[in-house]
């Protein structure tokens, strides 16, 4: 083998020397390849029908029957799943229980060439490897024993940008963060995919001609180094141009369409807003089926024209849903929405939920307005039951709301809430009616539209009401919460969520219906306890809730599979009494297992109370994504 050979991006599978001439092929990671070497067409049908020929007089070694095990030691992980990957035993070798021992004995000289192949894309050239053939009665033990040398290294990463994107700090920072970098052992599937994500990342930022003007990995076998040249031409910018509609416009008017898309003619082009305007559409649940193409081939002045192809669906839908959650207990659930009303745009829907601990049903009337897709004004209607542990409430009310889309996912509102609530909490049976004007506004981003990876969702609320012929109380409350997820590996995710409120009042604490009280305990508070538990006592030991909050959690979760997962996690909080100078906090740990379908994760908790000197562990159950 030459001391110095070049890895050949152009043909990721293939290392040639520095004059050009092919030396070896890189196995792909998992990838099963033929143990006889390539030969040129004739010679490898002369040796087909030679094989064939033996295969008719050449008499077995053993009788049947009979086994070839291989067995590789030396090496873990990846590593060994490519060499036995390589080292999978040709066809014919064992045929109806027997073993053919010349074919046998040629794929036994082949096996050091295979390994020492399947280890160059990990950086391991040169590797000590031994072959020992052991006979074990009616079978043969293929015993391997890898040593790998010193692995080759990165010596130097010359990473160029060159084209209109030079700038463009999202590919500067894929650069920076380029997993090849000086001194890290070369693994040529991490080179492979950290290029390819490169250039991607490229087009979804609107180079759509992103391309290597050079990419190449030169190995310095004898010096155990290898140099990295890649530079990457941008192209120029495209842009999005017009859009046209087809489908959809004999119920709904064009301008009323128009609302779903997520870009404007003019905007940077862009995949993921192609996406996000097609799940637009989707979510609104008047289409079922959906198509966003970009005409790439009538680009004029680097703007790309938009086709939509929409399908309608059914204007009514009927949801019916049965299951069980920590907080709720067993539940069942129906809900009707009707998409067009009176063959207006408006969506009209009415839900009823029914469970051990809680009953609600609401009505809602949804008016789309001129804009962004989440411009709307919403009247709502609606009845609440709660019968916990620390309190009952019943809540009749109606609310409206405006809402306004800003870009960048931030979606603020202002409502009006009226309700009446009686409510039992400790000794304090109270009713209420209370007009509460408020504001809201929430955030949210995140790499992936369904599945998401990395992110974070901000939500605030501020709402209020003032003593006089529609409100019995004076009040104020401020309420922030966030949740949060980094990826910290391949498979391992670090998710996060905090959540402050407090309460400004001007009467009694008492004064305050369980709905405006603050508890901890459950599924998104403290996990260990049970839904809404615990919060300050009287003098009873009944627990009455508190004027405050803060809650916070820590939870590593990693993806065994595509579909499974286990997670370890920390939860602390507290409701309490701003006045108190030592506010009590509570918190639980444990372990759970996640199954990752479409609608999130379904999750299953084991938690225990640390803060106590219990033994008791809970079980939790919820569905979703935290963002």
């Amino acid at each position: 083998m030459p001391s110095d050979a070049i890895y050949n991006n152009y043909n990721p599978l293939r290392i040639t020397t520095l004059t050009g001439s092919p030396c070896m092929c890189l196995p792909q990671i998992n990838e099963t390849y033929n143990a006889i070497p390539l030969l040129p067409p004739r010679w490898s049908c002369l040796l087909s029908l030679l094989f064939m020929a033996t295969m008719l007089f050449v008499s077995p070694v053993f009788a049947a029957p009979a086994s070839v095990e291989i067995q590789v030691v030396g090496v873990k992980g990846a590593m060994k799943d490519n060499v036995v990957a390589a080292l999978a035993l040709p066809s014919g070798i064992v045929r109806e229980g027997k073993v053919y021992q010349r074919w046998l004995l040629r794929f036994v000289d082949q096996v050091p060439e295979l390994v020492e192949t399947a280890l160059q894309p990990f950086g391991y050239y040169h590797s000590d490897i031994k072959v020992e053939l052991k006979e074990q009665g009616d079978s043969y033990l293929v015993n391997v024993e890898i040593k790998t040398a010193a692995p080759i290294r990165v010596r130097s990463l010359d990473l160029w940008l060159v084209g209109a994107g030079v700038e463009e700090k999202e590919l500067q920072k894929e650069k920076r963060l380029f997993p090849q970098q000086s001194g890290d052992v070369l693994h040529h599937k991490t080179y492979e995919d950290a290029k390819e994500a490169l250039r991607q990342k490229a087009i979804d930022l609107g180079y759509l001609k992103a391309t290597y003007k050079k990419s190449r990995v030169t190995v310095h076998i004898e010096d155990r180094v290898a140099d990295i040249e890649m530079t990457l031409d941008t192209g120029p910018l495209y842009k999005f141009g017009p859009v046209t509609i087809e489908g959809g416009l004999d119920r709904f008017d064009e301008d009323f369409l128009r609302r779903f898309l997520s870009f404007k003619k003019g905007d940077t082009f862009s995949h993921k807003e192609l996406h996000r305007t097609r799940l637009n559409f989707y979510q609104s649940s008047r289409f079922k089926e959906v198509a966003m193409e970009p005409l790439l081939n009538q680009v004029e002045d680097l703007a790309v024209p938009i086709h939509v192809t929409l399908v309608t669906g059914k204007q009514q839908h009927w949801r019916t849903g049965i299951g069980y959650g920590t907080n709720t207990g067993a539940r069942v659930s129906l809900n009707y929405e009707n998409t067009q009303v009176s063959e207006l745009p408006h969506v009209y829907n009415f839900d009823v939920l029914a469970s051990e601990k809680a009953q609600s049903l609401e009505t809602r009337y949804t008016i789309p307005l001129s804009g962004h897709v989440e411009n709307k004004l919403i009247g709502k209607l609606g009845y609440i039951h709660e019968d916990l542990s620390t309190y009952e409430t019943e809540i009749y009310y109606t609310e409206m709301e405006v809402k306004h889309g800003f870009d960048n996912d931030k979606i603020g509102s202002a409502f009006l809430r009226y309700s009446l609530e009686d409510s039992d909490v400790g000794t304090d049976d109270s009713q209420s009616k209370l007009l509460i004007p408020g504001l809201r506004f929430s955030h949210r981003s995140y790499d992936d539209l369904i599945n998401p990876k990395k992110g974070y969702q901000l939500r605030y609320e501020a709402r209020g009401s003032y003593d006089g012929p529609l409100s019995d109380i004076t009040f104020g409350q401020v309420i922030g919460a966030g949740s949060f997820m980094w990826p910290l590996g391949k498979r391992l995710t670090l998710h996060s969520r905090a959540e402050a409120a407090t309460t400004f009042y001007k009467d009694d604490f008492t004064e305050l219906p369980a709905s405006l009280r603050f508890f901890v305990g459950g599924n998104n508070s403290v996990r260990g306890y049970n839904y809404k538990s615990r919060g300050p006592e009287d003098e009873n030991g009944d627990v009455i809730g508190g004027d405050s909050l803060l809650v916070g959690s820590l939870e590593c979760e990693y993806a065994l599979t595509d579909d499974w997962g286990l997670a370890v996690f920390y939860d602390v909080g507290s409701a309490f009494d701003v006045s108190d100078k030592d506010p009590e906090f509570i918190s639980g740990a444990g372990v759970g297992v996640r199954r990752y379908t479409m609608i999130g994760p379904i999750k299953i908790d084991l938690a225990t109370r640390v803060s106590e000197s219990s033994n008791k562990v809970t079980l939790h159950l919820s569905v979703g994504f935290d963002i």
